[in-house]
């Protein structure tokens, strides 16, 4: 069948919804699709190209509102369109409705994909975001002919699913490319020289992800370091929180890294920790990324996130407490018999649920089932 993937962002746009659609296309290539993915043109980025297989085509944005670009001629593109289902990916908003709009009017079937709420900080953030769902944020979940979401939990707690049948189906991960196997020891000898403990944090540095507390669970912590890997505008005010507790010697800003040398920092660490705080964080892929590397969690008892581990790969932790995530970090730093039967757990847990085999099989289903009808 041909798929349309219609996406806000896409690579090498980073984030988890990005990541999760190209590992997707991906693998419904390796299962015979003929795989397109449509989403936004920025910079001096091509308008078409081709990667691992994937048409990717470009569509100008009018206009970006809060880092959300508003591409009004994915509606025509989707209408003219021969695919045999057109895929939606939301959040971002409005590229779910122009998509939806071009769906409905050429009568393809429309799969949506729930990734997260919308959430914006302050009072206007909150009135924006309430306008948006009540006056055109329903019309793609209501038109769909199915919806999902990547876990039951963010599903039922959810503002814009209450009223609506959602089937889950969970994110995935390459467990080839992430697997205890790989290696770390030139990692662990750069930032752990003595033999410390490491825990791993990777992630956009953004203040829904809850690194300052992270920081903070750190400094209760009589050693071990936290190596956190990633970018953001959060950078500054956090390595300002570093110094402002001494902890220039624990805490290390590794920076963006390429892809290619992730699996080592899995491979490295000792455990990995997800702290978000909001509803932005809605399954995190990193945990899976490492479970798959045979490493425990230390992860947020958030809807959408508790879902990926039972108490038998990690902690499930309270958000916004430090010494909950200091606590869980002990546990594991002075019981490496214990973690390391955690991460065994874990890695069975990611190839049972969470393989790209088998999700993809799960989306491909649902795509027939919809053609069919």
């Amino acid at each position: 069948m041909h798929i349309l993937q219609v996406t806000p962002y896409f690579y090498p746009h980073f984030g988890g919804v990005e990541s999760h659609v190209l590992g997707l296309s991906e693998n419904l290539i390796k299962l015979g699709h003929e795989v397109e993915v449509l989403t936004s043109r920025y910079s001096r980025m091509p308008e078409i190209e081709r990667l691992n297989g994937i048409k990717i085509t470009r569509l100008p944005q009018l206009i970006n509102i809060y880092n959300t670009p508003v591409v009004t001629s994915i509606q025509s593109f989707v209408r003219r369109s021969h695919a045999d289902v057109v895929h939606v990916h939301s959040p971002p908003p409005f590229t779910e409705r122009f998509a939806a709009k071009g769906a409905k009017e050429s009568n393809k079937p429309l799969v949506v994909t729930h990734h997260c709420d919308l959430e914006l900080k302050g009072m206007f953030g909150n009135i924006t975001v309430n306008l948006y769902q009540s006056m055109l944020g329903k019309y793609p979940l209501e038109t769909a002919d199915k919806v999902i979401s990547t876990t039951k939990s963010y599903a039922i707690t959810s503002r814009s699913l209450w009223d609506i049948d959602v089937d889950v189906v969970p994110n995935a991960v390459d467990i080839d490319r992430f697997n205890p196997k790989n290696k770390g020891e030139f990692i662990r000898e750069k930032y752990a020289k003595d033999g410390e403990p490491l825990a791993l944090f990777v992630g956009r540095l953004v203040p829904h992800k809850g690194i300052g507390i992270l920081i903070r669970a750190i400094n209760y912590t009589e050693n071990g370091k936290l190596l956190i890997v990633g970018d953001g505008p959060y950078l500054s005010w956090l390595k300002r929180l570093t110094k402002k507790k001494n902890l220039e010697e624990r805490v290390v800003f590794v920076g963006p890294i390429s892809d290619y040398w992730l699996p080592a920092y899995y491979a490295a660490t000792d455990v990995v920790i997800l702290p978000s705080t909001s509803r932005l964080e809605a399954f995190g892929i990193v945990g899976l990324e490492g479970m798959a590397s045979g490493k425990p969690l230390i992860l947020s008892d958030i809807p959408g996130v508790r879902d990926v581990i039972s108490s038998d790969e990690g902690f499930i932790v309270e958000p916004l407490d430090p010494e909950a995530i200091k606590e869980a970090l002990e546990k594991i730093w002075n019981s490496p018999e214990m973690a390391k039967k955690m991460g065994k757990r874990g890695r069975k847990r990611v190839e049972d649920l969470f393989s790209w085999q088998k999700v993809s099989k799960d989306i491909e289903n649902i795509f027939q089932e919809v053609i069919s009808k």
